[in-house]
């Protein structure tokens, strides 16, 4: 039981960009269906359990700086396209709740994946489990990007004009993008 909190805890420390990404896309008015969720938990798993499994060895071949990187180019196009979305859509679909593509999800998922292999790494340096450092990852971002589905109501009832909200998701986007690389 230590252990499992102990785990949670640990993929919750590393998993604050999840929470500003997906407070990014609340603001955006998009929702995450459950599929694409599924799919960036599984990548959080899949990466997490491989840094884990591997432990020192994958720092070898990609280190916290490389992973920072690819990390901040991933989340801040993604940024970068949502703040050009307003203006190359057509304003009659402004008002309707969007959905996450399969594309975005897997660049996110990639991009929230890569930024936890330093804390995968270092607790399968202690000892911990793969499988169970991999779920504990899984738990963590599936119920952050799960929990956003149900903000996107109450931001609504705020009636924020949609395009601003677009491109401040945007813009936070970007800012957590480049976090990577300042942290």
């Amino acid at each position: 039981m230590k252990t499992t909190i102990y785990l949670l805890f640990i993929a919750f420390i590393n998993s604050f960009d999840n929470i500003g990404i997906r407070i990014a896309y609340s603001i955006g008015g998009i929702k995450v269906q459950l599929i694409k969720n599924l799919l960036i938990s599984l990548m959080a798993f899949t990466v997490s359990f491989i840094a884990s499994l591997s432990g020192n060895v994958i720092s070898h071949f990609l280190n916290n700086d490389i992973a920072s990187i690819l990390s901040m180019l991933l989340i801040s196009g993604t940024g970068i396209k949502l703040i050009l979305e307003p203006f190359i859509k057509k304003k009659n679909k402004t008002d309707k709740i969007q959905t996450l593509s399969y594309k975005e999800s897997i660049s996110i998922g990639t991009a929230l994946a890569l930024d936890d292999i330093g804390g995968s790494v270092g607790v399968g340096l202690v000892g911990y489990h793969p499988v169970a450092v991999g779920l504990a990852f899984f738990v963590i971002s599936f119920l952050i990007f799960i929990s956003g589905n149900y903000t996107i109501g109450l931001l609504s009832k705020l009636k924020i004009d949609k395009r601003i909200a677009t491109i401040l998701a945007g813009i936070m986007m970007i800012a957590m993008g480049i976090l990577q690389v300042i942290e």
